[in-house]
């Protein structure tokens, strides 16, 4: 598939952002879709931009935090294009039109092709193009 996350293209890749275990996917409208991979089935998150149909969320400055059980999971603010992970184990990701940033690291433009994932962030950093890692759900589009 084909994606254009931020400053970044990503062709031919399956996943172009993978957070933790949680896809960003982009829409042609420029609107973000995050969908959990990390159990036996993928389950979608937010779609275009907002909480998807029974996950429940609680509105959060300009934007929303993703409850997964009783756990605040993550805030998203569709405004700003960033994710904050509230537990606090993964980085910040600010996906703005000029560059990515990953905490404190800045990616401005270029591409992406051919890797299963495209970006991957995780608690102990970033990598650019990789193998999906294994015991994730299959992502299916």
């Amino acid at each position: 598939m084909n994606f254009r996350i931020g400053s970044v293209n990503f062709t031919s890749v399956k996943i172009p952002v993978l957070w933790g275990t949680k896809a960003i996917l982009s829409h042609a409208n420029g609107s973000l879709s995050v969908i959990d991979i990390g159990g036996e089935n993928a389950k979608v998150l937010v779609m275009s931009d907002e909480p998807w149909t029974d996950i429940e969320f609680t509105e959060k400055e300009d934007g929303f935090v993703i409850y997964e059980g009783d756990m605040q999971s993550f805030f998203y603010s569709p405004k700003r294009k960033i994710f904050r992970d509230m537990t606090g184990s993964l980085p910040e990701c600010e996906l703005a039109k000029e560059f990515t940033r990953i905490g404190t690291n800045k990616i401005s433009g270029g591409m992406v092709s051919g890797f299963g994932v495209g970006i991957g962030i995780s608690e102990n950093g970033f990598f650019m193009g990789g193998p999906i890692p294994q015991g994730l759900a299959e992502l299916k589009i």
